[in-house]
């Protein structure tokens, strides 16, 4: 009964308290869509893309008519003063009567329309918008790519740290059973304080590996979490089994169809619109203006008392401006427009040599590694194999530990080489997929 009502209470309390979930990531497509879905910069680079989107739609609206209503109150504390002849109001000759004029309140209400009839500048602000949107698109997927190649790297970087201590704890396990062995000989004064000292040093050197392994897998672990978006995303590791990126079907794509080429594409477009409205600045521009506003003046604040007169201002025409000279602003504008078109170009053509050098590399090193694989996880088996036999052997004291060690170290060897070589198979061939997924 007791028991009972122990697990009641316990059962009570687990539900009292909230549950947190973890994402469970099981391989490295999934690792790359969540950072997608929930990376905050990328997040940042789609809000800022739809803010260019927005500035096209104001830039089309500066061509549209402006309609705005104006008000306006002024109170003219001190009312200028004119000297009249006051012959004409039946003075003497010669002498002079002061007359003040206007009213010191004023209240003036109107409507001001403009209309942009001819002006080649608005019209190439509206190209120069649009072409900022779509740079801010690629922008987005620029950074989109950027990130599934850290989150790829970081993913795999975090699996084969995951391995390193599978095989570093196996390692651990094989020199305990040393250890036990040499103390044993010890005891019966089989060995000297030497070779017990060196099992033991040996010992505490895997043990030190062990640790720096799993420091760096918590490192790796951090960082996805942070590119991912997700602090409780937690990676499922298992045996990587590597395919090759030609058996996925895996073509690169033309230079036209990468996005971080294409963004260079469209900076250079840009710039060619910054040389193309500097050029059309210079045109002439017209436009249609018209004003219509009414005027009550009073010598009091009674503008509420509709008896009183209200006067009527209207004015229509055209505006026609034609720069003549700007002190070399309009040249200067030109030349600095062509110099960063001019950029802007060799930036493209270096882009796409870096691109087209990166790639190569990745190629290079995915085959390299793909030819060394077999090789380095037959050597892996081998050295396993001779683990299981050295130890055996040793166990029966038909082997030295000096023999021991030899055969322990080359199996070291072949495990970094192996899991080396594994791991660029791996990162190589995903990112060679990203690539060809464009």
């Amino acid at each position: 009964m007791m028991k009972k009502k122990t697990l009641v209470y316990i059962l009570i309390l687990s539900f009292s308290h909230p549950i947190f979930s973890q994402t469970v990531i099981k391989d490295v497509n999934e690792a790359i869509e969540l950072a997608r879905k929930s990376n905050l910069d990328l997040q940042i680079s789609r809000q800022t893309a739809q803010v260019q989107q927005w500035n096209v739609t104001a830039a089309k609206g500066v061509r549209l008519p402006q309609l705005k209503f104006t008000t306006a109150f002024d109170y003219n504390f001190v009312l200028p003063t004119q000297l009249i002849p006051a012959q004409f109001f039946g003075g003497r000759e010669g002498e002079f009567r002061s007359i003040q004029f206007g009213v010191p309140f004023n209240l003036t209400a109107g409507l001001e329309g403009n209309v942009p009839l001819w002006n080649a500048g608005l019209k190439q602000e509206v190209e120069i918008a649009k072409a900022n949107q779509k740079i801010g698109i690629l922008q987005t997927l620029v950074l989109q790519d950027d990130l599934s190649t850290q989150v790829a790297r970081l993913y795999f970087a975090t699996v084969f740290t995951q391995q390193y201590i599978t095989i570093t704890q196996q390692n651990l396990a094989n020199t305990d059973s040393i250890a036990r062995i040499v103390a044993e000989r010890k005891e019966k004064g089989l060995i000297d304080q030497l070779e017990y000292n060196r099992v033991r040093s040996t010992r505490l050197a895997i043990e030190d590996v062990l640790h720096q392994n799993e420091m760096a897998y918590q490192k790796n672990l951090n960082q996805l979490r942070l590119v991912l978006g997700d602090s409780t995303a937690t990676v499922i590791t298992s045996s990587p089994n590597p395919v090759s990126f030609k058996e996925k079907g895996g073509e690169l794509p033309s230079s036209n169809e990468v996005p971080r080429l294409q963004l260079r594409a469209a900076q250079f477009s840009l710039a060619k619109e910054q040389v193309k409205k500097e050029q059309k600045l210079r045109l002439p521009t017209l436009s249609a203006y018209a004003r219509y506003s009414e005027q009550a003046q009073r010598n009091q604040l009674n503008f509420l008392n509709f008896n009183e007169k209200w006067f009527g201002i209207g004015v229509a025409g055209l505006r026609f401006e034609a720069p003549i000279y700007s002190g070399r602003i309009r040249e200067s504008g030109i030349a600095r427009a062509r110099v960063n078109a001019e950029i802007a170009q060799l930036q493209l053509d270096n882009e796409k040599r870096k691109y087209d050098s990166e790639t190569q590399d990745l190629l290079i090193t995915y085959n390299q590694s793909l030819n060394s694989l077999k090789i380095n996880q037959e050597a892996y088996q081998l050295n396993e194999e001779n683990m299981k036999l050295v130890l055996i052997k040793y166990r029966g004291g038909i082997l030295s530990y000096d023999q021991y060690l030899n055969v322990f170290n080359e199996a070291l060897n072949a495990q970094n080489k192996y899991l080396r070589t594994l791991a660029d198979v791996m990162i190589n061939g995903k990112l060679l997929e990203i690539r060809s997924s464009y």
